[in-house]
């Protein structure tokens, strides 16, 4: 405050003061000849102008290529692939200077997958508020869940489907394997409408996932849409991969599966999909119940499910 201001306080005070020990008195208050008007005429206030602090935004030029995986799950050029196909879709929607670059989102969305963090934890790491990487979430994973065929496909050709076959062949002599079929719960936060659909057989909340992998533990095929109280079996005879598989569109061959699905001429017994959600879920905790439950919408917790898989393949 200026000095002018600081005087004009203390005339206040002053005379506030002679007031109230004459009205004590009983006399009436002396005029000294101030100008009470202009003593107690409201003081303007001076604007003060502070400069914006921004946070240091994250660069992939200041990490090593460990660093990188280890924080992201991917490699350097497999995130410079990704951000240049979905580069266009999750644009800054402001001409401001300081708005947040595409591919610091991309890197936020894909440390939060990775580490199944705190929204909070995240934005301090890469250089964003908590409020406005939860703003850029959403727009980051719809850009990427509309590629997920890109990365996850069931293969249909001959020579694909002999590939297969010969992976698990190799393995122990078994012929005709087209892959390894389970399901896996996702921990989630249930809507309180719904709550009781996504209660599954251990009364704990989430969505069963199903997918399918080879022999190198490479996901073919993943369905993410069923609540957790759906059974294994239920959900292999509503997909796409299970009609596919009755209508014989693969030719001759057979998944591994468990007694769970019950008895079909073209599922076994199975191992190895058990091994590749072990690996999925040590690699992006978010989909591990050590991480806790996906805070969010059955929506954008399906859609979050899908790109793990599809970032993992």
């Amino acid at each position: 405050m200026c000095d002018g201001g600081i005087s004009v306080l203390l005339a206040r005070y002053r005379i506030l003061a002679e007031t109230h020990a004459a009205v004590q008195q009983g006399e009436p208050p002396e005029r000294d000849g101030v100008d009470r008007e202009h003593v107690f005429r409201p003081v303007p206030r001076q604007r003060v102008y502070r400069r914006h602090q921004y946070r240091t935004r994250v660069s992939l030029d200041e990490m090593s290529d460990t660093e990188i995986v280890n924080m992201y799950r991917l490699n350097r050029e497999a995130i410079f692939e990704l951000y240049g196909k979905i580069r266009g879709e999750i644009d800054s929607c402001t001409a401001r200077s300081h708005a947040v670059p595409r591919l610091v989102k991309l890197l936020c969305t894909l440390q939060f997958l990775a580490t199944g963090s705190f929204q909070h934890v995240v934005g301090a790491c890469c250089g964003v508020e908590q409020s406005t990487f939860s703003k850029h979430l959403d727009v980051v994973l719809n850009a990427l869940t509309a590629r997920f065929r890109d990365y996850i496909r069931f293969p249909r050709s001959e020579v694909e489907l002999q590939e297969l076959k010969l992976q698990f062949f190799n393995i122990a002599g078994f012929p005709n394997v087209l892959g390894a079929i389970d399901c896996t719960h996702v921990p989630l936060v249930p809507p309180s409408k719904t709550e009781s659909v996504y209660r599954n057989r251990k009364a704990a909340y989430s969505m069963n996932v199903q997918a399918i992998c080879d022999a190198k533990l490479r996901i073919l095929d993943a369905v993410v849409r069923f609540p957790g109280s759906c059974h294994d079996s239920y959900i292999l005879s509503h997909s796409d991969i299970g009609r596919n598989l009755s209508n014989g569109t693969y030719g001759e061959g057979w998944l591994l599966g468990d007694a769970g699905y019950g008895c079909k001429t073209w599922l076994l017994t199975r191992n190895v999909i058990e091994r590749t959600f072990g690996v999925l879920k040590s690699r992006f905790c978010c989909l591990h119940i050590s991480g806790g439950a996906l805070l969010y919408t059955p929506r954008c917790a399906v859609k979050t499910v899908e790109w793990v898989h599809a970032v993992y393949s």
